[in-house]
């Protein structure tokens, strides 16, 4: 039996992207013209018409790390350089334009239709869609991703998945009239729906648990993109993808993407010596005075979809365990320094108010960290009293039970602003008597060493997202997803090893509004709850700063938008 529809997706999903052109900054007014977020715009990547753009050639872009793990449902897989990579040469079913708003990407799903009652969402397939072993994509491949990623399996603990949002509210996903067409039913609305299925997997790849957790690693068994042929080199550290000469939309103009992995403090060096033809910069005040001035370099200015962060480990038994300890390390760290010492040497404004859900360019984008995100020594230092974390001496450090109040502070080499922005809180915290030991490791051992397995006490590092909705951040802060082989919670993409139960039922609701302004509101209390657990502290909304070829096309600051991998290419 057809199910019956409503209209075609639109209006009320779109308006979930919560785009305004009045929202900005967040700071103090400024009276001597000095930039401020809300002049910044939200796009920079030199839109230009595939036309107007050579045929071949190859786009050779800067990384910072080589990732392991290229299944990006998979714990491991939560990283931003994994996602660009794989967003070349995977399906998606949605892209989101400059403003944040959703379409069907239409190589892969010809039309997504939502109930009126928001239960029943039904995809249309495109028939020409195959994977490279030319198997079709068909309604199977989309139930398994489903079934794995949200949790439905008997063998779920078997899956190392890190964020099951949304995917745990489809209760049945059934075949419509043939295998292009698939129906899913909501056991409760999900208003995000439109961020589901940014990556699609061969159902072999989802439905056995070894073949989701290791076929991916360093490897693209299996691809379907304007791009694929995947090739690693481990001693070069690069990864290239080749344009799919059997792809079925419009051809990739470029002849391949090669991804190199350098030391962030070598990449302004080889962008110098044109060996890389674009690379994030972002707030490296070195790179940006070594290639300001540099031929065949430009800059691009916009929004970034992403912010910078101080986030400790409160997993049960940690150091950090209790909230007003984090909350007095907060009150301890003067924010605006560590964003002015970063972000004044790259002509970016320095304004450190984030909110963690919302960008500066969204409707209800506002600041909530009163009472919590203030530099205030005194007060930190009389809250870790009250803690029972006591000072023997003047310049002593801390101590409770006989353990001292030292942190493991744990950053990736080769990024100076990582050192930067520890020695500076090292300092500060040393002024209430907290001991920091600055433990410094290999860029591509950070995350999956030590911070996804939550050995350390606090970290900066980004938080970015490939979506406009706020909800996609509910893996970051919620949990558990379930437990380990072991029995232990499985926190999955939640660094932070904790939440509350206030904390899940919020971002659970978020996800069911569709009401901007009630979205905007519920994303903002949110906000304000993560303050008062000192989760992911932000630092600085970050630059969209990329240095780039000028040449290049169609690539650069996409900040909500969604990057067309077929579209990039070189200016005749």
């Amino acid at each position: 039996m057809r199910i019956r529809r409503a209209a075609k997706f639109g209006a009320p999903i779109a308006a979930l992207a919560l785009m305004a052109s009045a929202c900005g900054g967040g700071g103090e007014e400024s009276n001597n013209n000095e930039e401020t977020l809300a002049d910044i715009p939200a796009i920079d990547i030199n839109k230009t018409d595939r036309s107007e753009l050579q045929d071949g050639g190859t786009f050779h872009w800067g990384i910072n790390e080589f990732p392991p793990q290229y299944q990006v449902h998979h714990t491991q897989g939560n990283l931003a350089n994994a996602e660009r990579i794989a967003s070349a040469v995977l399906p998606q079913a949605h892209y989101f334009d400059k403003n944040g708003e959703p379409h069907v990407d239409k190589d892969y799903v010809l039309s997504t239709e939502m109930s009126e009652d928001s239960t029943t969402l039904t995809y249309e397939l495109n028939p020409d869609a195959v994977w490279s072993n030319g198997e079709p994509i068909t309604w199977e491949d989309y139930a398994a991703v489903v079934q794995t990623v949200g949790g439905h399996r008997e063998n779920s603990d078997e899956f190392n998945v890190g964020d099951t949002s949304g995917y745990e509210r489809i209760s049945e996903v059934e075949q419509g009239e043939d295998k292009f067409e698939v129906v899913f039913t909501f056991s409760k609305p999900f208003a995000e729906w439109p961020r589901l299925f940014d990556a699609v997997y061969p159902k072999e790849y989802m439905e056995d648990p070894k073949k989701f957790n290791e076929g991916y690693q360093k490897a693209f068994p299996v691809t379907a993109g304007p791009f694929g042929d995947v090739e690693f080199d481990e001693t070069a550290q690069t990864v290239t993808v080749n344009r799919d000469e059997d792809w079925w939309g419009d051809p990739a103009k470029l002849d391949s993407i090669v991804y190199h992995t350098y030391g962030n403090d070598a990449l302004p060096g080889v962008m110098n010596n044109g060996e890389i033809d674009g690379y994030y910069l972002g707030y490296d005040a070195a790179a940006y005075d070594q290639l300001k001035d540099a031929d065949g370099v430009r800059f691009t200015k916009a929004i970034d979809n992403a912010y910078r962060h101080m986030t400790f480990n409160g997993g049960k038994g940690s150091l950090l365990e209790e909230t007003k300890v984090r909350n007095a390390l907060v009150h301890a760290i003067d924010r605006a320094q560590m964003a002015s010492a970063t972000l004044s040497g790259v002509n970016w404004p320095t304004d450190p108010t984030v909110n963690r859900l919302i960008r500066s360019k969204q409707t209800g984008f506002k600041d909530n960290s009163e009472g919590y995100g203030e530099y205030d020594p005194e007060k930190a230092a009389k809250m870790l009293d009250e803690a029972g974390w006591t000072q023997e001496s003047e310049g002593a450090v801390r101590t409770k039970d006989g353990e001292k109040l030292e942190l493991n502070w744990v950053i990736p080499a080769d990024i100076q602003n990582t050192a930067d922005e520890a020695e500076i809180a090292k300092a500060q915290l040393k002024e209430v008597g907290v001991g920091v030991n600055i433990n410094t490791v290999p860029a591509n051992s950070f995350f999956p060493e030590y911070i996804v397995p939550g050995k350390y006490d606090a970290t900066t590092f980004v938080y970015s997202s490939t979506n406009p909705y706020a909800g996609y951040f509910a893996e970051n802060f919620t949990g558990p997803v379930g437990e380990t082989e072991s029995g232990e919670p499985n926190w999955g993409n939640n660094l932070h090893k904790f939440s509350t139960d206030e904390i899940n039922a919020a971002f659970a609701e978020l996800s069911t509004l569709t009401d901007p302004e009630e979205y905007a509101a519920k994303a903002n209390e949110i906000d304000r709850m993560l303050w008062e657990q000192s989760m992911a502290v932000p630092l600085f909304q970050r630059p969209g700063l990329y240095a780039v070829d000028p040449k290049v096309a169609n690539w650069g600051a996409n900040a909500l938008a969604s990057i067309h991998y077929e579209d990039i290419g070189f200016t005749q």
